[in-house]
């Protein structure tokens, strides 16, 4: 059996880290209170990522901390969240945000050629940037939450707070590499409207492609040279799914893991939108590893009572779920229901490896969307422990899937499943 350390070497940049430096928030409100407490205390730098920015009194006491880190200690921030998401009901005024400076409202290129500019679920059909990471000098928060009230409060999800100046450095690095794939899409002007940016820069976002790959030399950035203690007890292998960049590294990564498993391995996969891309069937259908998967019952899916066509959109991941487990014979499915919360954790855990992030694992997420994910593998017991612990939190308010799907949800999933 190959390690994983040695499969996710050939994928991503290894960053070493000490375990204790690591610290796995359990609830909502621990999230909000650390991201609270780290912008307020920002000296150096700040990068947000985010599918969108809400308008609560917490997500805005976040953006007056960095905009008072700017002012007292001429911090560099820079903010990113999607174009339509972010600018639709429900987003932060970008009026507020202007006193930041470096925003970029990404927006995918498969709308570049098209004069669609009108906010609204149209816009992010095609695809979103969903990735989900909070830095604050070298602490990094990584999540799938948004920085929005409903994440806040009684929305499940997963919380990584890892003090590593490295793992910044490389963050931040790649940020800007994002920001600067992002000109094909919108910038930021000056007057809170935003204008296109220069159509060349499409052609630098695909020349730039290749550095997400480890593969690619980037010694030349300094920061980058030094990826960690020699003697940490835990390596971080950050990943980046970009599809219009070809780049798959989420998935290339769950597709090893999987198949190079053999049958003492246990696998437990959660997603809060499980509708999963023929590479991943593939990859349950072949793999010999027992893999328990932890999805939102209907009840606890975020588009539950969504008006209009939303409202069935929990039913057909439901109906996918049970696809799924009917057709991989080493799968057992599981829903997460938990009275008034909703369910929005994903990631992986095996033995000493985690995944989390801002994939779901679906055909969105493979085909569509722009994510981030970061796979720890660890030698550190404590870490360990927590870790299962953490699984352990989600299975205790998971059951045997049901089939609670409503008939209709069976002739719309051939259409909308590109799309969930």
């Amino acid at each position: 059996m190959i390690g994983p350390s040695n499969l996710l070497s050939g994928i991503s940049r290894q960053i070493r880290v000490h375990g204790h430096n690591i610290h796995i928030l359990r609830t909502p409100s621990e999230f909000r209170d650390t991201l609270l407490k780290l912008s307020s205390e920002v000296k150096n730098r700040a990068r947000i990522s985010s599918l969108y920015i809400g308008t609560g009194d917490t997500e805005r006491g976040i953006v007056n901390n960095l905009v008072s880190s700017i002012r007292q200690h001429e911090c560099d921030v820079s903010v990113m969240i999607d174009r339509y998401r972010g600018t639709r009901d429900g987003g932060i005024h970008l009026k507020d945000l202007r006193a930041i400076g470096a925003v970029r409202l990404y927006q995918t290129p498969y709308w570049s050629r098209t004069k669609y500019h009108k906010p609204g679920l149209i816009g992010e059909l095609l695809g979103v940037h969903h990735m989900k990471y909070y830095l604050f000098d070298d602490n990094v928060v990584i999540s799938g939450a948004n920085l929005s009230d409903i994440y806040f409060e009684k929305r499940q999800d997963r919380y990584f707070v890892i003090k590593s100046k490295q793992l910044a450095d490389y963050l931040c690095y790649f940020h800007g590499l994002h920001s600067a794939s992002a000109k094909v899409s919108w910038d930021f002007g000056r007057f809170n409207k935003s204008h296109w940016a220069t159509k060349g820069n499409l052609k630098e976002a695909w020349n730039m492609a290749g550095i997400y790959t480890c593969n690619t030399p980037i010694e030349k950035e300094e920061s980058l040279r030094n990826l960690g203690p020699a003697d940490g007890d835990t390596c971080i292998y950050p990943m980046f799914q970009i599809p219009w960049l070809s780049v798959h590294q989420i998935d290339e990564a769950l597709e090893l893991l999987l198949i190079s498993a053999d049958s003492s391995q246990n696998f437990t996969l959660s997603s809060g939108y499980f509708n999963p891309s023929k590479r991943l069937i593939e990859s349950l259908k072949h793999t010999k590893a027992q893999v328990d998967i932890i999805i939102p019952s209907i009840e606890a899916n975020g588009f539950y009572k969504g008006g209009s066509l939303k409202g069935l959109v929990p039913d057909m991941y439901n109906l996918s779920g049970l696809r799924t487990l009917k057709s991989c014979p080493n799968v057992n499915l599981f829903e997460y229901s938990r009275e008034g919360w909703s369910f929005h954790a994903k990631g992986l855990w095996a033995n000493n490896l985690t995944i989390l992030g801002s994939s779901n694992f679906n055909r969105r997420s493979s085909a569509r969307d722009a994510e981030f994910c970061a796979a720890i593998v660890t030698d550190n017991n404590q870490l360990k422990d927590i870790l299962n612990e953490e699984k352990e939190s989600l299975r205790d308010y998971s059951r045997d899937i049901q089939k609670s799907y409503r008939p209709i949800s069976a002739l719309g999933l051939p259409f909308m499943s590109s799309f969930l």
